[in-house]
């Protein structure tokens, strides 16, 4: 007899790990659209800002129109976040290389006046 009461225990239980498992998700995945939704009000905000101050905070109009085409319930923040850093990046990578080679510049400048 307990044999069969561990068995019909082990049903219920499973039954109710993956029905608790389906409603966290349901639960998750409704506050993910949620705030894709909330942040494409953001989008748009971001929209109503002219190109210089897009560029202040290294974004283009491009960016926004890219963010806006994905799906309604991915969150367009993510591709302005990459897009953004990625200019960053480049600008300090070239700053890095305008400077070596402005280093090596003065460098066989001052070996040519030398002479």
């Amino acid at each position: 007899m307990s044999y069969i009461g561990e068995v019909r225990r082990s049903a219920f239980a499973s039954f109710g790990a993956a029905a608790a498992t389906g409603l966290i998700g349901a639960v998750m995945g409704s506050f993910k659209f949620i705030t894709a939704v909330a942040r494409r009000r953001h989008l748009i905000q971001l929209g109503e800002f002219d190109d210089r101050m897009l560029s202040d905070i290294g974004l283009t109009r491009a960016d926004l129109r890219d963010a806006a085409s994905g799906p309604l319930w991915q969150d367009p923040t993510s591709v302005l976040v990459v897009r953004s850093v990625e200019r960053r990046a480049s600008r300090r990578v070239a700053a890095r290389g305008n400077l070596s080679i402005g280093a090596a510049k003065r460098g066989r400048d001052d070996l040519i006046s030398c002479e």
